[in-house]
């Protein structure tokens, strides 16, 4: 016969039993409680933050050889090759427009099979030229309505000079002026009325202060920013930090390096150093844009650019590019669409 006295060791046995299951799941419970304000608290780094932006293969370094239609389509075959799914062209030698006037069906399907998408153009202009206001306006009205038949997003709007017998053309304030009142006009054409998005292009030749200043004054509406990387590195600006500036304004960026040690192209004259190369090969802070670019959570199109090749074909320059991109910054591209 159990005594009263081995009941209340019992009872008092398994009350404290029940007390320590009750700690314990308070002690895991509180645990988890922290490690989720932990988390909460703490800010994803730009490396962790998740890649928005879409990567392509521009078509320059094949038009810059040889500028036809016909160096198009090798540039999208080399580019499938590759499988990258999207390029971007410079239509001051494609002429899409023109070479595919009434015959957008036939682009697109040539470009569906290919498994390559045209998501924009390079388009210069003599922008600070006042008279050539008209056929400016006429240029921008084909090549948009030729892009949005296309499927296509945006133009990259460059400022174009004269051909001055070699010598290279100074730019001065009313130019400025002149092209940002130009800029203005040709990017509401193509956004009201086409619904592609005109963004400024700066060339390395265009001093930075009145790059910074075009961006400054033109209409954020109808003006975006297209930050190739090589070119401000080039015209002497901090690229990271001139996109982080304009962020709000990022559309479209294009990445070449910059090699200051090599001798110039020779349209810029005598006082000038540094030209452009494959990605990974000069000065350009990549590592530092795309962090930026994720932590900005830009979701526009990045194309990768290289005006010539010192390799022995484009085809192995534009391989190093992607691998640079792919291996050593952990990124993506974007792929073949078939």
């Amino acid at each position: 016969m159990k005594t009263d006295h081995d009941g209340r060791r019992r009872g008092g046995q398994e009350a404290g039993l029940q007390a320590l299951v009750t700690d314990r799941r308070q002690f895991v419970k509180a645990s988890a409680l922290g490690a989720l304000a932990f988390l909460l608290q703490t800010p994803l780094s730009a490396a962790d933050k998740a890649q928005k932006f879409r990567i392509g293969m521009a078509a320059t370094t094949w038009l810059s050889a040889s500028p036809s239609i016909t160096s198009y389509w090798n540039a999208t075959e080399g580019i499938s090759r590759l499988n990258i799914g999207a390029t971007e062209a410079d239509n001051s030698k494609a002429q899409f427009e023109v070479n595919y006037a009434n015959r957008v069906g036939e682009f697109r399907q040539r470009s569906s099979t290919l498994g390559v998408k045209l998501e924009g153009v390079y388009q210069a202009l003599y922008l600070h030229d006042a008279h050539q206001l008209p056929e400016m306006r006429a240029k921008i009205h084909a090549v948009a309505s030729f892009l949005k038949a296309a499927g296509a997003e945006y133009i990259a709007l460059g400022w174009d000079l004269p051909d001055t017998g070699g010598k290279p053309y100074r730019r001065t304030a009313e130019d400025v002026t002149r092209t940002v009142r130009a800029m203005d006009e040709l990017g509401r054409i193509s956004w009201e009325e086409h619904g592609i998005y005109a963004a400024f292009h700066a060339e390395r030749d265009v001093p930075k202060e009145m790059i910074l200043q075009i961006l400054d004054q033109t209409n954020a509406k109808y003006i975006r920013f297209c930050a190739d990387v090589g070119h401000l590195t080039a015209a002497g600006l901090d690229a990271v930090a001139t996109v982080k500036r304009y962020a709000s304004r990022l559309a479209v960026s294009h990445w070449k390096d910059f090699d200051p040690k090599l001798p110039p192209p020779s349209y810029l004259g005598s006082g000038v150093t540094g030209d452009f190369v494959e990605l990974g090969k000069g000065i350009v802070d990549f590592r530092g844009l795309a962090d930026l670019y994720r932590e900005i959570g830009f979701d526009g199109w990045v194309q990768l650019e290289l005006d010539q090749t010192r390799e022995p074909s484009i085809a192995a320059s534009a391989a190093k590019m992607k691998a640079f991109v792919t291996d050593q910054l952990k990124l993506q591209m974007y792929a073949l669409r078939h």
